[in-house]
């Protein structure tokens, strides 16, 4: 076995609230330095630049399809998907519960860039993603493994947008195959403990929206190489893999 080391929340500047810095280039390039073996692209609501990460990065730096999503009740729930195009396909079912943008949209939330490999714009998502879509926890948490994926409750630390905080408990009836703590919770920090008593892995990862915050958490995935299904292993426990803390 070998030991990766993985940031499986980075979004691009398709995310409203994400730099415009963000571009496939620069988040391999700042994954690499990094020493990162794995990341997972999850933009809000969208899955729509994975492939051009995926593009830029080749056989450098393993580059999973992501997606976080955010509930009728404001939690989000990161989708980890087998390839792009199950992402992308998940990506059209939440993107159809959003709205389209108004004239005021960008001025408010921000741009929503859709790049190629260059980091190069090709055009502007046209649904809102910075809202939350018609989706509650549970119904999200399907679609995800409806699509192949797991379902991460995410920066589940978090007073605002991590489901304990929003809901007051954590849903354990939801499905949920793994917990996200952010980089706000160090490694070792007293109340680590209190998020591993759900049963599930602990994941921890940056949910970088700015280039200097990739890598800032990442968790040690114990596999034969890096990818999706080695991590679904982990993330079981299965076969000699598993989870571990960087």
């Amino acid at each position: 076995m070998n030991v990766c080391l993985a940031d499986l929340h980075v979004h691009t500047a398709l995310s409203p609230c994400a730099d415009d810095a963000m571009t496939p280039p620069v988040i391999v390039g700042a994954a690499l330095t990094e020493g990162l073996g794995m990341i997972a692209v999850c933009d809000h609501n969208s899955a729509r630049n994975v492939a051009a990460v995926q593009e830029v990065a080749g056989d450098h730096l393993v580059v999973l399809a992501g997606m976080e999503i955010t509930t009728v009740e404001e939690c989000h729930v990161v989708g980890l998907f087998p390839d792009a195009a199950a992402a992308e396909a998940a990506g059209a079912e939440v993107g159809a519960t959003l709205d389209t943008t108004d004239d005021g949209y960008e001025t408010f939330f921000g741009e929503q860039r859709l790049l190629d490999a260059a980091g190069l714009e090709t055009g502007r998502e046209t649904r809102a993603l910075a809202t939350a879509t018609a989706l509650d926890v549970n119904a999200a948490v399907a679609l995800v493994h409806r699509h192949g994926g797991l379902a991460v409750a995410a920066h589940i630390d978090r007073g605002s947008f991590g489901v304990i905080g929003q809901l007051g408990f954590f849903p354990a009836e939801a499905g949920f195959d793994a917990v996200e703590l952010s980089r706000h919770v160090p490694a070792g920090a007293e109340h680590e403990a209190e998020y591993a008593v759900y049963g599930l892995p602990v994941l921890r990862s940056s949910d970088a929206h700015f280039v200097r915050d990739v890598g800032a958490a990442r968790t040690t995935v114990v596999c034969e190489r890096p990818g999706f299904d080695e991590l679904a292993l982990a993330v079981r426990g299965l076969d000699g893999r598993r989870i571990g803390d960087a």
